[in-house]
């Protein structure tokens, strides 16, 4: 994997709009691909645009229950019609149809030969070869002989994002396995004396490394394979081998000691090693000291240690990331929602603040800002769904005026 540098003003808060375009233009995807089953590739993106072994329908395909008919012969009705048979669903058709006849027919079954129209059961009474015409549907109720695809159509192209819809689209052309770039392998560390792995025995003194799952869990989510590094002492010791053990990974991210304090450590190891800095601080809350930059052509992204700071950003700016890594351009869905409540003037930073979406009394989904909005309060996150974003210095807004916001996850 190669990688394009980008140079700036490193110290220099940059926007957060910067800091998303200068990673998308370091970061250069894996090339690499593996053939998966269509059922286990939910997520994957695919690596070559693939065509219809078939054509769907097959055949003319009734889209009811009920008469295949030559509608030239309903001039005048009621009338009966002689019932040359019936074709189920996945029978092959053995009928032609003349005047005044009509064949049985359900859904998905092929319709006979001369068919024009299907009149719905309920508009007919049957008896044991006749069936008495009572009124004609406006529909046809007719699925055109390739009307979804025909074979050699190219449905699926590169490059595009496997959901369930695709897989189903997949089957339908009759693919078992499906080439798809494969997922890039993160590397996650943890770092600060503080951290302890959570479940082992708890020190009041400590904490524990609540958001390595949590950013591992996103990884995974989001298409790549999280590599747990551990969690890394305040020493450039621990710190350098922790990083040299991820450089056998696509990339690396750090949580924590991003900032300048005298136990942030991870630029200081990082320059010992080479690094080539792309940017450091951008001008967002939460999330300010968030690190970027190259070694050894891998990218690494260094997250900020406060646990809402770190999930916000990987929210922003890894998630982007791991699809680049795999070919795929993703684009932030921004939706337009009616705020809840009234919000203070913003300050000089881009402003991310967590929310969940709630219905007024008129049934309406609002974005419905948090109280608790301190970096470090995950029982705030967990009730959120959204993150409301609010450009530098916003004058306050009312409720019920439209805010921008993004889903999490």
């Amino acid at each position: 994997m190669g990688v394009n540098l980008v140079i700036g003003k490193e110290n220099s808060p940059i926007s957060v709009k910067d800091a998303k375009k200068r990673i998308l233009k370091s970061i250069k995807p894996i090339n690499k691909t593996e053939k998966v089953n269509t059922e286990d590739s939910y997520n994957r993106i695919l690596a070559k645009s693939i065509k219809a072994k078939r054509t769907q329908p097959a055949f003319n395909t009734s889209a009811m229950d009920g008469y295949a008919i030559k509608k030239k012969f309903l001039k005048d009705l009621p009338i009966d019609l002689d019932i040359l048979g019936e074709t189920k669903a996945g029978d092959e058709n053995k009928f032609i149809l003349k005047k005044n006849q009509a064949v049985r027919v359900f859904t998905g079954s092929f319709l006979p030969e001369g068919c024009d129209k299907v009149i719905l059961q309920e508009n007919c009474v049957s008896s044991k070869d006749k069936v008495l015409i009572k009124k004609e549907n406006f529909e046809n109720y007719i699925r055109k002989r390739g009307e979804d695809f025909f074979q050699s159509d190219q449905c699926l192209l590169k490059s595009s994002l496997m959901d369930s819809g695709k897989i189903a689209f997949a089957g339908a052309m009759n693919y078992k396995t499906i080439d798809v770039y494969k997922k890039p392998k993160v590397g996650v560390i943890a770092n600060g004396n503080e951290l302890f792995e959570p479940g082992n025995k708890n020190l009041e003194i400590k904490q524990p490394a609540s958001t390595k799952p949590s950013i591992m869990s996103l990884i995974n989510t989001w298409g790549g394979e999280a590599v747990d590094l551990g969690i890394a002492k305040d020493t450039t010791y621990s710190l350098k081998t922790k990083i040299k053990k991820g450089l056998a990974c696509d990339m690396i991210i750090t949580i924590g000691g991003a900032s300048v304090g005298d136990y942030d450590l991870v630029h200081k190891s990082l320059s010992e090693m080479n690094f080539g800095l792309n940017f450091w601080k951008i001008k967002m809350k939460p999330g300010k000291p968030l690190m970027f930059g190259i070694l050894k052509n891998k990218p690494i992204l260094g997250l900020p240690g406060n646990p809402v700071s770190s999930m916000v950003c990987a929210q922003l700016f890894l998630k982007q990331s791991i699809y680049k890594l795999q070919n795929y351009n993703y684009i932030e869905k921004i939706f337009h929602l009616p705020l809840g409540k009234d919000l203070s003037k913003n300050g000089w930073r881009e402003s991310y603040i967590r929310g969940y979406m709630s219905k007024n009394k008129n049934n309406q989904i609002i974005a419905m800002p948090i109280s608790n909005q301190d970096s470090s309060s995950l029982s705030s996150y967990s009730k959120a769904n959204i993150l409301i974003i609010r450009e530098p210095n916003a004058r306050k807004i009312k409720k019920n005026s439209l805010v921008k916001a993004i889903i999490l996850n």
